[in-house]
């Protein structure tokens, strides 16, 4: 699977998501062969003109659009890694670019979710302290919850090699 899905504001801002298949083989062979038909989707979110701080009507239509991959696809687990090489506009300059993504993104979840009585999509964010912190999201369904919880402990455990 490889979607790719152009948004534009008002402002003038346009910006891109890519859905694509995560490579199973870059995994440990254990959860490789644990995921079995689970599909990994990997979820990039580009900026790729503009710099005003993005809209709520904006960031609501991009949630609904990942949502509605997670929803057509049951058999599948959302990734989301929030990068930490590109700037981003926010009003809170303290709180590093990676870290405002995932806060946001888990805010949009929760907003998405909540407004939409769903209640089983879960949002399992990891934090790995290394030379610089990293943020990563799963998001799932709750019957996919092991599985996830495999990956987290496979990432967690390489982050310290």
């Amino acid at each position: 699977m490889q979607i790719t899905r152009p948004f534009s504001s008002p402002q003038g801002d346009n910006y891109l998501i890519r859905i694509g298949e995560f490579n199973k083989s870059m995994l440990p062979d254990f959860l490789a062969e644990a995921l079995q038909d689970v599909e990994i989707l990997d979820v990039t979110l580009e900026r790729i003109e503009g710099n005003n701080i993005t809209s709520l009507s904006v960031l609501l239509n991009i949630t609904k659009f990942i949502a509605d991959i997670l929803r057509d696809n049951e058999n599948s687990i959302l990734y989301f890694y929030c990068d930490d090489i590109h700037d981003i506009p926010r009003r809170q300059k303290h709180i590093k670019p990676q870290h405002f993504r995932s806060i946001l993104f888990s805010k949009m979840f929760e907003r998405y979710v909540t407004a939409n009585h769903i209640y089983n999509f879960v949002n399992t964010p990891i934090k790995i302290i290394a030379d610089r912190d990293i943020y990563i999201h799963f998001i799932s369904r709750t019957q996919h919850l092991t599985l996830v919880d495999k990956m987290k402990e496979a990432i967690v455990e390489l982050s310290k090699q």
